[in-house]
């Protein structure tokens, strides 16, 4: 959502203090998949028991005889990375590696890519390769609460929290908002791998009681991990720096031998403290804010989107290996904004051309059950029909913006054959922020609401949808953009009745008045 300096999605006090950096390191983008002409290509990278199992086809010579076989960090290029197996050069080598996991030895995180002697040094003959199934080796494996897809940004501030409002209007979903300011430079002390990280717990205790109090209204609680300028230093990614003080969020570093090590035990700790074991259950993990919008939400200045791409793709592949290592039902979504198609636009990547470019990167280096979260939110934002035809809003894979009238374009793109999941389903879509202002008028506010429940409900690929917010946000008004469903003193709009009884056909009929046509045909079922 594109208000500015804002951590849109709760309302606990948050303290930046600037950090001192020098400049951003020169850096390369990673290199293309490097699969040598001589056609070695590895087909898997699975977790069998305790091993890493690593399947090949095809056949390449070596000086040696042997194929080698380099585990690398995300920020590196074979061969760069430890030779941790070999194999007679011949088709249809398979190798045995001890995953490690929990040791300074952990191939958890690593991408395999099989070397060979070429005048006297390693050289790589065949594809790179990640660990596709990280929930083979699973601490937990949550019973997950998909209870429904209605859901509500809630509101945190004690006063309205304690109203426990979310299971008032029959919610099935909530969304909150991780800075990793939040577990940076803390006290407490967290062994992951043979290194010790001192990830803050004290503060976490607010997050703690607000999951288990969701949990316990049958909400499925959604969790959106950001880096803010408070963070610590190996979270923020290289490319951020020249803009620190400057945007609302920054890039993930898996750039740096310190930023994949400190990735990957903040994804395992945040997976393993709620996974339903005391602290809470979070089912869904989000990795970043509309990271398409890189001017903004996800700054990272890497000068083209391939480039930028792949540093996002890094990151999240430590992440999602991180989180579903530690519960193996987690899922794992990228998110994107509305500017699906949109050409020219500055500080931006279009939504599609950047999902294309992340899924091509995925399946390239091991294709996993990663899913979509996006934000469907009116152009302008301040509009509140969403049910109004618009020339921006089309139902064709070229239409500049989505919204909750053309969202079919969205799922309809997530139905393409190469989008598929590595079972061949459709990856799910979360429509993990949207809202409508009430400035326009409360009636119309109400009526978006119900518009907006009717469309997630008659999309079979939508998995929630998630209403921004609860309570009106100060800052947000300032900006025309009264979203709450609830006034900043906490009295209640018409459009929470509406919110709370949007499934009964009395309510949609009112609000089909109120839109002046009849919303049922404004939706494009899928």
């Amino acid at each position: 959502m594109k208000i500015s300096k804002r951590i849109a999605s709760i309302a606990f006090a948050l303290v930046f203090s600037l950090s001192a950096f020098l400049a951003a390191p020169s850096l390369n983008a990673e290199a293309k998949t490097k699969a040598a002409a001589s056609g070695v290509t590895i087909a898997a990278a699975l977790i069998q028991g305790a091993d890493v199992v690593v399947t090949t086809s095809g056949a390449a010579s070596s000086e040696d005889g042997l194929f080698h076989l380099v585990a690398s960090d995300a920020n590196q290029t074979a061969p760069l990375g430890i030779d941790v197996a070999q194999a007679t050069a011949a088709s249809g080598a398979t190798f045995a590696v001890p995953l490690g996991k929990g040791t300074a030895n952990t191939m958890l995180f690593k991408k395999f890519t099989v070397c060979v002697m070429k005048g006297g040094a390693l050289s790589p003959v065949s594809n790179s390769m990640y660990i596709t199934n990280p929930e083979g080796c699973a601490t937990y494996a949550c019973a997950r609460m998909d209870y429904g897809k209605k859901g509500i940004l809630p509101a945190l501030d004690v006063a309205t929290f304690n109203k426990n409002q979310p299971r008032d209007l029959g919610c099935q979903q909530v969304q909150l908002t991780l800075p990793l300011s939040w577990i940076s430079n803390g006290g407490g002390s967290y062994n992951y791998n043979g290194k010790i990280y001192h990830f803050e717990t004290a503060r976490l205790s607010g997050y703690d009681n607000a999951i288990r109090k969701y949990n316990g209204m049958g909400c499925q609680v959604t969790l959106i991990i950001v880096v803010d300028q408070a963070a610590q230093t190996e979270f923020i990614n290289p490319y951020s720096y020249d803009g620190l003080g400057l945007h609302n969020y920054y890039g993930l570093n898996a750039s740096t031998a310190e930023g994949v090590d400190i990735l990957s035990a903040a994804a395992a700790f945040l997976g393993n403290r709620y996974s339903g074991h005391g602290f809470g259950q979070v089912d869904n993990y989000i990795i970043g804010n509309e990271v398409n919008a890189w001017g903004d939400w996800n700054y990272m200045n890497c000068g083209s989107l391939e480039a930028f791409t792949q540093q996002y793709t890094n990151a999240f592949r430590v992440m999602y290996n991180g989180i579903k290592s530690e519960n193996a039902t987690a899922n794992v979504y990228v998110c994107t904004d509305q500017q699906w198609a949109r050409a020219g636009a500055a500080n931006y990547y279009a939504g599609k051309s950047f999902l294309v470019q992340f899924n091509s990167m995925i399946k390239a280096e091991g294709n996993v059950d990663w899913r979509l979260a996006t934000h469907a939110y009116m152009t302008p934002l301040t509009s509140a029909t969403p049910w109004a035809p618009s020339g921006s809003l089309t139902h064709s894979q070229n239409s500049p913006y989505i919204s909750l009238q053309n969202i079919d374009v969205v799922t309809d793109f997530m139905c393409q054959k190469d989008m598929l999941s590595p079972t061949g389903a459709v990856r799910t879509v979360k429509l993990s922020e949207q809202g409508y202002t009430s400035l326009s008028g409360e009636d119309l506010q109400a009526a978006a609401v119900v518009y907006a429940y009717l469309v997630a409900m008659n999309n079979s690929h939508i998995d929630g949808m998630i209403l921004s917010r609860e309570k009106d946000d100060p800052g947000e008004i300032a900006q025309g953009l009264a979203n709450g469903l609830c006034n900043v003193d906490g009295s209640k709009k018409m459009s929470y009745t509406f919110y709370q009884n949007c499934a009964d056909p009395n309510v949609v009929a009112q609000a089909s008045a109120i839109a002046g046509v009849d919303l049922n045909t404004r939706i494009t079922p899928r």
